[in-house]
């Protein structure tokens, strides 16, 4: 796949099949001697009854990152609307199913994938080498190796080809029905907008102590000072190691790196060797890319390989705990490096570790300190749990002055939201009275501004706009010529919308969008059906993992004990009720006869 990628670049197709190809390990890798189970590979979930091992686990994991990051720009982080360990559990399962359909995606297939999309095509929207090599040199800064990626290129491809195949029945869109979507979606809306910004209310917000401190005490939990966790750590830098890794490398092809450069390039096409800018390179330079490339992997194994082999008596002796851990970087005379303590979604200064790195390295405790391997770009690493720093609520002096920046800029928003929602009242009256938009704009001291002509399909415009777009439109679109929204809330600034003018798309623009309309029609209903589908198949897969287990675990407990309460105060109540009932009888009984 890569070489299609390159357009036939088949010498680095020979370079994938020849090197050993280095996977991303966080913990647990298969070839570390762990003996936690079979095959001395960690059971960390279970589907459909049977166990799923590490490695499969975090590979789903790592491909469900992937594909938020492809189709968001960003990667996801747990907390703001990413579950990490509910997207790899379905990632799993899909991969599981069409596997078991026996569904494949070539290399060839893959390559092609991977060029229709956006991230990877210049500004004319056209597939990119170059972007490529620059797109995978940013993913390897994020620990997403380019081999990572073909690997989820093929899983995305089998996951789509499995939705086509269960959610196609019931999925086709009548072409009658398809016109009329369409034109709504064509109809061209002229819109306009009263902008508020924050900024103009910032000096109107009444600032005291007792506010400040009340703002600060209501939201304590915002400035909360979050768990850390400090580390050592041994590097094993892949610089150290090119010489080990070439001769393991020559001995594997029986020639010298010069002579694999040399046959390589040979049985290439010449112009398929280009620099960062598409230059075609010379043969010098063509071979000592290709050199450069060998090197890379080899190295950066070779020192996976170093690391490994640190790590693994420990494992083998079951001696997993920071003494241990010291002592054996002691032994091989290596040294340990301490890490500054850092929060679960916080990166680790001057290391090239994976994004996801930190929120794992809270799975580790004192009595499960050591990790296996963890592959950086250049650097692989050892870490071994250190400390851990409980979380606290800050004095308020040490934050009073991000407590009045946030305090300042609530109050203006509320202040700007505010001025919005009035001004509607006041558009509307005064639209109905026959003004222009901009004319009572002006009349007001409102600042305006005139959006460009957009369709309900418009994925964006042309334009800096005081709100996010898709609030914009999605408030906007359901408006009829002359109407005014309500009050559209952002970041920096609050607006009021009013549409000019709706265009009716003429017959030819219809006909023109229809074929394709109807492909995105199916596609959607073929999600739909789909989404059935997978939603009654994956609660029979139950898969779960320890988290589950052990949230499982809690909630029967706590349901017990709910239960034992309850029997408790319902035998509480009866027996109280007993010695109200039991006292009138004693205090009625007749008295002895004196």
């Amino acid at each position: 796949m890569f070489a299609a990628l390159r357009r036939n670049k088949t010498w680095l197709w020979g370079i994938l099949i020849i090197v050993v190809i280095i996977s991303f390990v966080i913990f647990f890798s298969p070839d570390v001697n762990l003996k936690r189970s079979e095959g001395d590979t960690a059971i960390v979930a279970y589907m459909d009854g049977k166990p799923v091992s590490q490695g499969q686990f975090h590979q789903a994991y790592t491909e469900a990152s992937i594909f938020y990051f492809l189709n968001n720009g960003q990667w996801p982080q747990d907390g703001r609307g990413w579950n990490a360990e509910a997207q790899a559990k379905q990632r799993l399962f899909l991969k599981d199913r069409a596997a078991k359909q026996g569904i494949t995606a070539t290399p060839q297939a893959a390559a092609v994938w991977l060029q229709s999309l956006p991230y990877f095509k210049d500004k004319d929207g056209n597939y990119s080498p170059a972007v490529y090599d620059r797109a995978l040199t940013n993913l390897a800064k994020a620990g997403i190796s380019r081999y990572m990626l073909e690997d989820y290129a093929r899983s995305e491809i089998a996951i789509k080809q499995l939705m086509a195949s269960f959610g196609l029945p019931g999925a086709m869109v009548s072409p009658r029905s398809a016109k009329a979507s369409l034109a709504d979606d064509k109809e061209t809306i002229v819109a306009e907008l009263a902008v508020f910004p924050t900024t103009n209310y910032l000096e109107g917000v009444n600032v005291n102590e007792t506010n400040l401190t009340r703002f600060y005490t209501n939201r304590m939990a915002s400035y909360r000072i979050p768990d850390k966790v400090k580390l050592h750590y041994v590097k094993f830098d892949s610089a150290n190691y090119v010489d080990e890794g070439i001769k393991r490398f020559e001995a594997k092809q029986k020639m010298t790196l010069d002579e694999f450069a040399d046959k390589v390039y040979k049985e290439s096409d010449a112009d398929s060797f280009k620099d960062d800018d598409g230059n075609v390179l010379s043969e010098a330079d063509a071979k000592v890319k290709i050199c450069d490339e060998v090197k890379k992997s080899t190295s950066l194994q070779a020192a996976r390989n170093a690391a490994r082999d640190f790590v693994n008596p420990c494992f083998e002796a079951e001696k997993l705990d920071e003494e241990d851990y010291l002592a054996a970087a002691k032994a091989a005379n290596l040294t340990v490096t301490d890490t500054e303590p850092f929060a679960r979604n916080e990166s680790i200064e001057g290391l090239d570790l994976p994004y996801n790195f930190s929120q794992s390295a809270f799975q580790l405790s004192k009595t499960n300190a050591i990790t296996t391997p963890v592959m950086g770009t250049t650097n692989v690493y050892v870490f071994c749990f250190a400390e851990k720093i409980a979380g606290k609520n800050p004095e308020y002096a040490d934050v009073a002055e991000k407590v009045l920046e946030d305090y300042k800029k609530q109050e203006s928003s509320t202040a700007a939201r505010t001025a919005a929602r009035n001004f509607a009242r006041t558009l509307t009256n005064s639209l109905a009275g026959g003004k222009a938009f901009d004319a009572i704009c002006d009349e007001a001291k409102v600042q305006h501004i005139a959006l460009p002509e957009f369709t309900a399909s418009a994925t964006s415009v042309d334009a800096e706009l005081p709100v996010a777009w898709m609030s914009l439109k999605n408030s906007i679109s359901q408006l009829n010529a002359g109407d005014v929204s309500n009050m559209i809330p952002g970041a920096d600034a609050s607006c009021i919308a009013y549409v000019k003018e709706r265009k009716a798309a003429d017959q030819a623009t219809i006909d023109g969008a229809l074929k394709d309309y109807l492909k995105d029609g199916l596609y959607d209903n073929l999600s739909t059906a789909f989404q059935e589908w997978f939603s009654t198949e994956y609660a029979k897969a139950d898969v779960k993992t320890k988290t589950d287990i052990d949230a499982a675990a809690r909630a029967e407990q706590e349901k017990a004990e709910r239960e034992a309460k309850a029997a408790a105060e319902e035998a509480a109540a009866k027996a109280a009720a007993a010695t109200t009932s039991a006292a009138p009888a004693a205090t009625n009984a007749p008295t002895a006869a004196k």
